[in-house]
């Protein structure tokens, strides 16, 4: 009889070990697959929420006098061009999300109420999109032309409906729409005022200039701060990066713990899978042995009988991997959306993994049944034809 056609038969025969069997590979295949749709999701909400943080690299002159820098006084300033120019560059990969910046005290604010107040001005420039990297979500602080954001100290001062004014270095005020008033908690900007960079760079008397790029620094091969310095300086060789410690760290960590989870816990649930796949398969082989020594008696290689067993192995491990792959890809979006909240939107079929899922599960299953196989093989065909 031909072997397919005699494994089928067997497994239709046998239907509650193959239904067990047939289950843990699509118990295996639906939970990895469940767990690393979820791991991806994951990541990206926690960049998401982590957005909240800012970002985490700071890009200035060389000569900043960074006890200034951090204080806000007066810093030396550069060519807002730069930002444009580091987004145009082919091998700047290294750092992304740039917003140039120009931040700065102004010493003399009046209130609306005539009293004086140091504060913090700060102009933001439109994200750079970066031209040769894949397009992502902005995380700069963008304020639309002719529009301010007060922090939650000035706003106190400013009546509900009055325009912001400041005294402009052309010696006139200047009048801007509040689009926001800022809540607590917004660090330096409590006592500042958000521009579009543009309109600060006009009221400064300070067109074409930043003191500051702000923006995110990737995990490369060869350490955050030191590849992203050696990229920025490739281009300009008189500025410097420096990073916020606290918020890479909290991102990098964050996205390791998710990989080592699934790191642990998939390759935890494919070996309990085989190892019950395993015992099915000997258990098999036990109940089967009449028919291996009848099969053996009537000349049927060791290849033939090793066949019987690793062939239905694949059979159902290929048909447990596509339906895993698919309850798995449901289950992730199912759960997906109870859990995550910013990217539940963005969970769907993971196809990069589809391949994978094929090919490993099949292989693996065939690995489980390969012991039992061997011993199949052993079956003496007199001593059990002899006990019948």
């Amino acid at each position: 009889m031909n072997l397919f056609v005699l494994v089928i038969k067997e497994i239709v025969y046998r239907k509650i070990s193959s239904l067990i069997i047939l289950l843990t590979v699509l118990t295996a295949s639906a939970v990895s697959v469940t767990i690393f749709t979820l791991s991806k999701a994951s990541e990206n909400e926690t960049r998401k929420i982590m957005r909240e943080q800012g970002l985490n690299l700071y890009i200035f002159p060389k000569n900043t006098n960074l006890i200034d820098f951090y204080s806000v006084n007066n810093t030396p300033s550069f060519p807002e061009s730069c930002v444009d120019s580091l987004a145009n560059s082919r091998t700047f990969d290294a750092v992304r999300h740039l917003t140039g910046i120009l931040q700065l005290r102004y010493s003399d604010w009046t209130d609306p109420n005539g009293s004086l107040h140091q504060i913090v001005v700060a102009g933001y420039k439109d994200e750079a999109m970066q031209r040769f990297l894949s397009k992502q979500e902005t995380m700069g602080f963008n304020v639309p032309a002719g529009t301010v954001r007060v922090g939650a100290l000035l706003a106190k001062n400013i009546p509900e409906g009055d325009p912001f004014v400041i005294q402009g270095a052309d010696g006139k005020p200047h009048r801007f729409h509040i689009s926001e008033r800022l809540t607590e908690g917004k660090g330096i900007l409590d006592q500042g005022v958000a521009f579009n960079l543009a309109d600060l760079q006009k009221v400064l008397g300070m067109e074409g200039q930043i003191n500051k790029i702000e923006a995110l620094g990737c995990v490369c091969h060869d350490g955050r701060i030191n590849n992203a310095r050696k990229q920025v300086q490739a281009i300009f060789p008189d500025l410097e990066v420096t990073e916020i410690t606290s918020i890479a760290d909290a991102r990098e960590n964050q996205r390791l713990m998710m990989n080592k989870y699934g790191a642990f816990l998939i390759p935890f649930i494919v070996l309990s899978a085989l190892l019950i796949s395993a015992f099915l398969f000997y258990s098999n082989v036990l109940h089967r042995k009449p028919e291996i020594g009848l099969m053996k008696a009537l000349g049927k290689s060791h290849l033939f009988i090793t066949g019987l067993f690793l062939l239905k192995a694949f059979l159902l491990g290929i048909t447990g991997s596509l339906a895993g792959f698919f309850a798995g890809s449901w289950m992730a979006g199912y759960f997906g959306k109870k859990i995550f909240l910013f990217t539940a939107g963005d969970i769907g079929t993971t196809w990069s993994i589809f391949g994978f899922t094929l090919l490993a599960f099949p292989l693996l299953w065939m690995l489980s049944a390969w012991i039992p196989a061997l011993l199949a093989t052993q079956v003496d065909a007199a001593e059990t034809l002899s006990q019948e």
